[in-house]
């Protein structure tokens, strides 16, 4: 993954592929070959893996002679004990979706319960990967997408779904426990007390009635041949307001954007757009900043070598954000 953020001196190369340790379509077991292929009428000839994400699992393009393409991804609790249960979130959020949304739609699934493989065959979204670093233009593209899936995912289809603040309560919940952190930097020591507060508040206002996706990164949008995004990874899925997951995407704007990108006139526009305070995105980002101070400073989880590295990546970004934005002049200062 290709991410910049302001104040680096150069681009750095987060190369998840390098480190890796993802299956891939062949080292599956020959009964899951045989129903994947049954899915798709034919024998796989080619395969094509996906090139970002985190999943230890198979995530790979599949291809038939003929021309007939599928996406798969596949996991098993041997390789890592959370991935099964992921796909089985996303595959009951994607069949509780209704058709015609600027997402990958599931085409079949397969689950062996709890000691098996699970898999899920999804459609194949001629693209690649949204290109990074992040653009005005890519920026508006999936501020379009997520006006699209606004409508139809309002009120949230029917499911059993988390709210999103409940969601969220444990990761917006480090600032306390970071006082024991020795290289916790200063700046952000001397406003402990402020941060926590301003998480606490973000958690009072994350009531709604969309479905958002929660987790929107680069590597969970496709990039299609037309110029739309597709919303991919659809794991950790929350009923919560239609105004949070481009909250969150504001993230990657802060930490993987171009030089010419305003992130602070973005976020304003986001506000605007969604009838809420810039004040409440920074809230929220306050919040996850106290997630990926925390999960940065653990030991990497099973089958995921890169993303730590990943989560001190944002944490720093964020961390330089807050310092300059006008949008965080109170937090600037807040120090003790």
């Amino acid at each position: 993954m290709l991410v910049r953020s302001r104040g680096y001196p150069e681009w750095t190369m987060i190369d998840a592929m390098q480190t890796r340790t993802r299956l891939t379509f062949a080292e599956l077991p020959g009964h899951v070959h045989e129903w994947v292929e049954g899915v798709l009428g034919a024998p796989v000839v080619r395969t094509e893996p996906a090139s970002g994400g985190y999943s230890p699992g198979v995530a790979e393009g599949l291809f038939t002679a003929d021309g007939s393409a599928v996406f798969l991804k596949a996991g098993h609790p041997s390789r890592n004990p959370d991935s099964p249960a992921l796909l089985r979130s996303e595959l009951r959020t994607l069949r509780s979706m209704p058709s015609g949304l600027p997402i990958a739609e599931l085409i079949d699934a397969l689950d062996e319960g709890p000691d098996g493989w699970v898999a899920l065959v999804l459609e194949h979204v001629p693209g690649r990967q949204a290109p990074l670093p992040w653009t005005n233009a890519t920026i508006e593209a999936v501020l379009a997408s997520l006006a699209d899936l606004r409508g139809p995912l309002t009120p949230a289809p029917p499911g059993q779904w988390d709210d999103a603040a409940d969601a969220l309560r444990d990761m917006f919940s480090h600032w306390p426990e970071l006082a024991d952190a020795v290289d916790l930097d200063p700046w952000l020591a001397e406003r402990r007390h402020a941060l926590a507060a301003a998480a606490d508040e973000a958690l009072t206002e994350l009531a709604g009635d969309t479905l958002v996706h929660l987790d929107l990164r680069a590597d969970n949008l496709m990039l299609r041949t037309d110029g739309r995004l597709i919303v991919v990874d659809w794991a950790w899925a929350v009923r919560g307001p239609a105004w949070l997951d481009p909250a969150l995407l504001a993230i990657e704007f802060i930490s993987s954007a171009e030089p010419d990108v305003d992130t602070d006139a973005w976020i304003a526009r986001i506000a605007d757009d969604y009838g809420i305070s810039a004040d409440l995105i920074v809230q929220v980002l306050v919040g996850i900043l106290s997630f990926f101070e925390h999960s940065g400073r653990r030991p990497d989880p099973p089958g995921l070598p890169t993303l730590r590295e990943f989560q001190r990546f944002q944490a720093t970004a964020l961390r330089d954000w807050l310092k300059r934005s006008r949008h965080a002049s109170a937090l600037q200062a807040a120090a003790r």
